[in-house]
């Protein structure tokens, strides 16, 4: 999506892989430094993650909001979001794993995304009671107060979203159980096989993620490397957990398959990211992962 912004803008972007976000969003931001809050805009339904959706289905706000909990790790390989009861209030926390530089953009985004989301699917345009941030106050910070309401914090020990426990009950009216409970099932299974993953697997896993993610194509070799381990050790270790490294490699995949489409790449570049000669090749091998 950034890449879509950017091309709209008229900016080449040949110096750099379309991964490297810190230098997307940076350079986004030099044509609109509140695109953190603005990007979700541009989204189509087309582009939204089956989170999104989700919202609709639920039966209200409050199940909206357990569904994201649950299952953010499956949209986003960078950050979690954890929630606590307070008093009359739902505090939402999410934590985001990249460097401060990229921080505020990605929680900007994410934020601007879950209240924009809520309101679509329950057709009320409400606030959360207030909001704090771990990035310093931006110059645009009066844009936050459409999105978030005028009780802001910058600078926090956190970022956080509180909501009166009243609004979570809120009903969305396109609520469907059946449609919720098939979407959950489906997520449910996507989740257990990612955190299937322990020890010397999640170790490897977390290794051919982070090389993806760079553009690289792992090898068994060089993972076990990494691990100061000979392939044949580190192969034996994988089947000691039922794993082979082809299976293994196809998880991490399937998993950043998600999170790519919902940065807006499409199937030839995710194809590319992920390791495989072309578009072809990416969908049959797409067909193992669903």
């Amino acid at each position: 999506m950034l890449q879509r912004f950017l091309d709209q803008q008229g900016a080449a972007q040949d110096d750099f892989s379309l991964i490297e976000l810190e230098q997307l969003w940076q350079r986004a931001a030099q044509h609109d430094p509140a695109i953190g809050l603005h990007l979700f805009s541009l989204f189509t339904r087309q582009d939204w993650h089956v989170l999104a959706y989700m919202g609709f289905f639920a039966a209200n706000v409050r199940q909206s909001l357990d569904s994201w909990v649950r299952y953010a790790s499956l949209a986003s390989a960078m950050d979690s979001v954890s929630y606590v009861e307070e008093g009359e209030h739902l505090v939402v926390r999410i934590s985001v794993e990249v460097p401060p530089a990229l921080e505020r953009y990605l929680v900007e985004h994410y934020m601007s995304m879950a209240m924009t989301q809520l309101r679509a699917a329950s057709g009320q345009h409400w606030l959360p009671e207030r909001a704090s941030f771990r990035h310093v106050r931006p110059d645009y910070a009066e844009e936050y107060v459409a999105f978030f309401g005028e009780h802001l914090r910058f600078s926090a020990e956190a970022n956080q979203l509180w909501f009166a426990k009243n609004t979570l009950e809120l009903p969305m009216p396109g609520r469907n159980q059946a449609l919720f409970e098939t979407v959950c099932a489906e997520l449910d299974r996507r989740l257990a096989q990612q955190q299937r993953f322990g020890g010397v697997t999640g170790k490897v896993a977390e290794l051919a993620r982070q090389q993806l993610l760079q553009g690289d194509t792992p090898t068994l070799e060089q993972l076990a490397g990494s691990l100061h381990q000979t392939p044949r050790t580190l192969r034996r270790r994988l089947q000691e957990q039922g794993l082979t490294f082809r299976q293994l490699l196809d998880t991490v995949r399937a998993e950043l398959d998600d999170y790519l489409q919902m940065q807006g790449l499409t199937r030839a570049q995710i194809a590319e990211q992920l390791g495989y000669s072309d578009t072809a090749a990416y969908l049959h091998a797409r067909k193992r992962w669903l």
